[in-house]
């Protein structure tokens, strides 16, 4: 088993360097390096903080998933985000998302299935709503040449698909006696009791679906997240003299963080660099500088993460063994008291 994993690693560190190489070829090195130095850092730090803030609201909408069923405090589960991001900077296929479902399993007694349902159905729906909304305003208001609009409009499709699909299921009412149907009676008593448990819990965590109040509280939040992130991106492009108009930084912001969506690399390095690049030289830009940009914009974000991330797995008391290793063994020394305790 170890050996498989070195070989996968070593693979996915092989194609990051074949990606940088590429990366090299299809950018001016030497001006990405003036770039670079030349660069008007003040800009960098309302950016970052920016970051933070595109964080935070994802934090809140994550807590208004789950405020039907328990009003958790928002720092806590700020901080088990940013410990997920940096776990995801390490770990392949977003494995760090399950820290998500188990830091607060463990330290509010919140179903696990609940809390996959938010992080890995609901967030993710919500995410391509924004996603394709930007993508299609920024699309409608610039002409890129050549990019495929049809990605947006794909994107779109499959979200109205799954919206299609989760929307009905959000109002799923299980009837008395639905485990004595089908293959469930059939299954081994472990396995039968853990679906019987999971189900409805599951069904419980795609809430925000079923109330339009709530629903329409996390778009707006959705689209708020990534327009602060448009604002982060657009920053950035100050510092390193790259100028675009608004629906250009959103077609960035949508192109970068889908391109980060899929680990192809450890910390995405080669991929974000590549693919951004080849973006914004596509809205305009200079190679050199364009290259300048999307290096830069990714060791800043690396950064902020990592920093971050450290400092909540010290504020909530997790170990590297808690961390990053799947997040199995992710329990606090002393747990903290319930919410609803709290108020008697």
């Amino acid at each position: 088993m170890t050996r498989l994993i070195d070989l996968r690693l070593l693979l996915r560190v092989a194609v990051a360097l074949a990606l940088v190489a590429l990366l090299l070829w299809r950018i001016d090195p030497g001006e990405a390096a003036r770039t670079l130095r030349d660069g008007n850092y003040v800009y960098v730090i309302p950016g970052l903080a920016l970051f933070g803030v595109a964080k935070l609201l994802v934090a809140l909408r994550w807590r208004l998933m789950l405020r039907e069923f328990e009003r958790l405090p928002l720092m806590p589960m700020f901080g088990v985000l940013l410990v997920s991001n940096l776990a995801n900077n390490v770990l392949p296929a977003r494995i760090g998302d399950l820290i998500r479902v188990q830091v607060p399993a463990q330290r509010f007694g919140l179903s696990r299935a609940r809390l996959a349902a938010t992080v890995f159905a609901t967030e993710s729906l919500l995410d391509g709503v924004a996603f394709a909304a930007l993508g299609l305003v920024g699309l409608a208001l610039i002409d890129l040449h050549g990019f495929p609009g049809e990605v947006f409009w794909g994107l779109l499709g499959a979200v109205a698909g799954g919206l299609l699909a989760v929307i009905p299921l959000s109002h799923l009412k299980l009837q008395e006696g639905w485990t004595r149907r089908g293959v469930i009676p059939r299954l081994p008593d472990r396995a039968r009791l853990a679906v019987e448990e999971a189900v409805p819990h599951f069904i419980d965590g795609l809430a925000v679906f079923r109330d339009p109040r709530m629903g329409t509280r996390a778009i707006a939040l959705s689209l708020a997240i990534w327009m602060t992130e448009v604002a982060m991106f657009a920053l950035f492009g100050k510092a390193f003299g790259v100028t675009l108009s608004i629906p250009a930084w959103m077609l960035v912001t949508v192109g970068a963080n889908m391109i980060s969506s899929v680990p192809i690399t450890p910390s995405n390095v080669g991929a974000y660099e590549v693919g951004v690049s080849e973006l914004v030289k596509a809205l305009g830009i200079a190679a050199g500088p364009a290259g300048a940009f999307a290096i830069a914009s990714h060791v800043l974000n690396i950064a902020w993460i990592t920093v971050a991330g450290g400092v909540a797995m010290l504020a909530l008391r997790l170990t590297p063994a808690d961390v990053f290793s799947f997040g199995a063994k992710a329990a606090p020394p002393e747990p903290e008291p319930h919410p609803r305790a709290a108020h008697g």
